[in-house]
């Protein structure tokens, strides 16, 4: 009884370690939303419009729902790209999108782009091929690529001068993918996270299994994207063909906070920082996570007094 009483305090205290570390992590970046890269319904203005994005080959939009960029027709091609690049150093874009249409035969897929050429379409799924910059493909139908099962997530570099290896699904392009069965028609709200931080990390995420869960596919290291990078996102049909639709997008600006440090607070200002601007640096860590990590903290003490109260309980009673 005495081992299974130091185990769960043990527990307890790697749970508040957990929380802490958590708490510290996502309190050092602040996310800032981009308008300017972001969309939903309403999709057009007054003017039949799109204030901040342009389309243009098969792409049709309904106000109210969607940004289609193919319909379920055979030899079709759509384009989606911001009029703005995105500047942002650090970055999450989260994509909801839906891949669905008649027959059980389907195509060929769609991407979404980071690069310095815009607005063209092509040979790569909706695109110009010979890109410069991010493309991360999901491929709904199998050329010849063996032992892998579709549809396929996958990320691609490039540099002006490599052509995408349409006949293989990429397989020379590849830097990182993933396998994403039943994303296509899924039951739930498919969606798709890219979270890029600059000679770091690109980690792309999705969701089509159940709402609110969200798998990881896959990770990569330091990627360098051009100075000038605009968000695009197309689709292409073949000889067979899917509805490939955009629901919305939500791009925020991640901002690392330099001057955090592990006990929660901002280390010593620049000179000619106000005494007002140090208050306000110190508050940003004491938001509500720390809060919510007191309150753990303290129900962590509270469970170990009782457990460690019954345990002097029972001990006293067997003495007798």
């Amino acid at each position: 009884m005495w081992l299974s009483w130091r185990t769960s305090l043990l527990w307890l205290l790697a749970a508040c370690i957990g929380v802490q570390a958590a708490v510290q992590a996502d309190a050092s970046i602040r996310t800032i939303p981009l308008r300017s890269h972001s969309l939903s319904a309403p999709f057009l203005d007054s003017d039949m419009q799109s204030r901040f994005y342009d389309f243009g080959g098969d792409t049709i939009i309904r106000a109210d729902q969607y940004v289609r960029l193919t319909s379920d027709r055979p030899s079709q091609e759509g384009w989606l790209f911001s009029r703005l690049p995105l500047t942002a150093t650090n970055w999450e874009i989260e994509v909801e999108f839906k891949i669905h249409g008649q027959g059980n035969l389907h195509g060929d897929g769609m991407a979404i782009w980071l690069t310095k050429q815009r607005a063209t379409t092509g040979t790569v799924f909706g695109s110009t091929d010979n890109f410069e910059g991010l493309g991360v493909f999901i491929d709904t139908y199998k050329n010849q690529r063996p032992g892998v099962v579709f549809p396929y997530v996958m990320a691609m570099m490039g540099n002006a001068s490599v052509k995408y290896d349409k006949d293989h699904d990429g397989k020379e392009n590849e830097i990182a993918g993933c396998s994403a069965r039943g994303i296509r028609s899924a039951s739930v709200a498919t969606k798709i996270r890219l979270t890029y931080f600059q000679e770091k990390s690109l980690k792309v995420d999705i969701q089509y299994k159940s709402e609110g869960e969200w798998t990881e596919c896959f990770e990569t290291g330091p990627l360098t994207l051009p100075s000038v990078a605009y968000l695009g996102f197309s689709a292409e049909t073949g000889e067979l063909s899917d509805n490939h639709d955009i629901i919305s997008v939500t791009t925020n600006n991640k901002y690392v906070n330099k001057g955090y440090t592990e006990q929660g607070s901002s280390t010593t200002p620049d000179k000619g920082l106000g005494r007002g601007k140090q208050f306000n640096q110190q508050r940003e860590g004491g938001s509500w996570k720390w809060f919510f990590f007191k309150v753990v903290v303290f129900g962590a003490v509270v469970v170990g007094a009782y457990v460690g109260w019954t345990m002097y309980r029972a001990n006293q009673r067997g003495r007798f």
